[in-house]
């Protein structure tokens, strides 16, 4: 009898030591306005998931007006050139060849350069070890005089703290 009830005792201390997954939705830009509030608390994959789609879609950062100058100060992030924090977003996306080569340059997209991003909207979604991102920017090449939309939405698991892609949605919309 003392066997049936140390089994299950145990049982029931396994069941409540689990812990909850995290699930939770950040929208973070809407509409093309910040949303600070929404980066409070925000884990260290976000962050990094952030940083690397702020560093592929955003110009560089010589005035505080743009969303991602706002984004990058309201995270404490100075210099995203820095080593450190170039080594998180390639920590993070290590399985991703593509991203890692377009990071090879710092600011990838010139203040001053003929191509010139807005970020309209932000959104990270997190269930459990799957995290997903949906950014849309709205871009325009002064040079050519084209623009265009993009919104892309790509799903990850966060397997031994990196993203490994399962899934990638796009929508290009060119408005010339």
């Amino acid at each position: 009898m003392k066997k049936k009830s140390l089994i299950i005792i145990l049982m029931v201390f396994q069941i409540s030591c689990k812990t909850e997954p995290e699930i939770y939705s950040h929208k973070i830009v809407e509409k093309g306005n910040l949303k600070i509030e929404e980066l409070q608390g925000i884990k260290t994959p976000e962050k990094a998931l952030l940083l690397g789609y702020l560093y592929l879609y955003g110009n560089e950062c010589a005035t505080t007006e743009k969303i991602k100058c706002k984004l990058l100060k309201a995270l404490k992030i100075e210099d995203e050139c820095k080593k450190t924090n170039i080594k998180l977003i390639k920590k993070w996306f290590k399985r991703d060849i593509i991203k890692i080569l377009k990071m090879q340059k710092c600011p990838n997209l010139s203040d001053k350069g003929a191509i010139q991003n807005k970020i309209e909207k932000i959104r990270i979604d997190r269930k459990a070890d799957t995290i997903q991102m949906t950014i849309k920017v709205i871009g325009m090449n002064t040079a050519q005089e084209k623009n265009w939309t993009i919104e892309q939405t790509e799903t990850f698991i966060i397997q031994e703290e990196a993203f490994t892609k399962i899934k990638k949605n796009i929508s290009n919309k060119a408005n010339n």
